[in-house]
């Protein structure tokens, strides 16, 4: 058999339709295997992945000192998603971000990594105009619970009573977002727990208008009478559709400055 004679059935051999389907079946075979058990491999083979050695706190600076490292089945990673940060070097000199907190022998994610900047940016950074900062000592109990938690909507309550017992207690303002809940050390006590303790919450922080911050200030320093500002929840709902932050009782307004003394400028 001559060359020509060769080439001629080879191209009668491709031009056939069904040797085509049969070797495209094949090659699709192929790769649908060398895939698989690529994808296999991989899933069954050990990776090194890092972990926290200590619990690390919100705005903390990850150190080599702080990071571990274990081998695990690539099938915890695969059934991980994208989050799971895998490199060591992706984590060191990164802050954990505001708001998380990583547990001890726990791994990585990236939303719980930021910069510098963005861990130590404070709550009151992006307050509007014509805002101020107000923060109320709060304890376990008037917390609900510590059941108030960031992002809710509350109202503020007034309670007032003098040496003949006589008492106040009425809704003040309505519509205040809480935008932190803090120990005695300033750490959030939602993100900032150790394992063995209970949060302890003792401030919580508002942004509110300007005018209502003083008024609540001068509430709280009155000494004539016994004065609380009390921060009560709402439902979801309340949160979910807040209304404007705004005073609903004048009378509470007008008693706090007529005990105000003012000075002529």
């Amino acid at each position: 058999m001559n060359t020509d004679e060769i080439k001629t059935n080879i191209k009668r051999f491709f031009s056939n339709k069904n040797t085509v389907t049969f070797l495209m079946v094949i090659v699709a075979i192929v790769i649908v295997y060398f895939a698989y058990n690529y994808l296999v491999n991989r899933a069954v083979s050990p990776v090194s992945l890092p972990y926290s050695e200590t619990l690390i706190k919100a705005g903390t600076e990850i150190t080599n000192d702080m990071v571990g490292t274990v081998r695990i089945s690539g099938t915890f990673v695969t059934g991980s998603g994208e989050g799971l940060v895998q490199s060591r070097g992706q984590i060191l000199q990164k802050y954990v971000s505001k708001g998380y907190q990583i547990p001890a022998h726990s791994f990585f994610y990236r939303e719980a990594l930021s910069s510098e900047e963005e861990a130590q940016k404070t709550s009151f950074e992006d307050m509007p105009d014509g805002y101020s900062p107000f923060q109320l000592e709060v304890d376990f109990h008037s917390t609900y619970g510590c059941s108030i938690m960031p992002g809710n909507y509350i109202d503020l309550y007034f309670s007032a009573q003098d040496d003949d017992r006589k008492v106040i207690f009425d809704i003040f303002i309505k519509s205040i977002q809480v935008l932190e809940v803090v120990d005695k050390d300033g750490y959030d006590v939602f993100t900032h727990t150790d394992d063995d303790d209970e949060p302890e919450p003792k401030y919580m922080r508002f942004a509110v208008p300007t005018e209502y911050m003083e008024l609540l200030n001068k509430a709280l320093l009155i000494t004539s009478y016994n004065i609380e500002i009390i921060p009560v929840p709402r439902n979801a709902g309340y949160s979910e559709n807040p209304g404007n932050t705004e005073i609903v009782n004048e009378a509470i307004e007008n008693f706090i400055l007529s005990q105000t003394v003012y000075f002529d400028n």
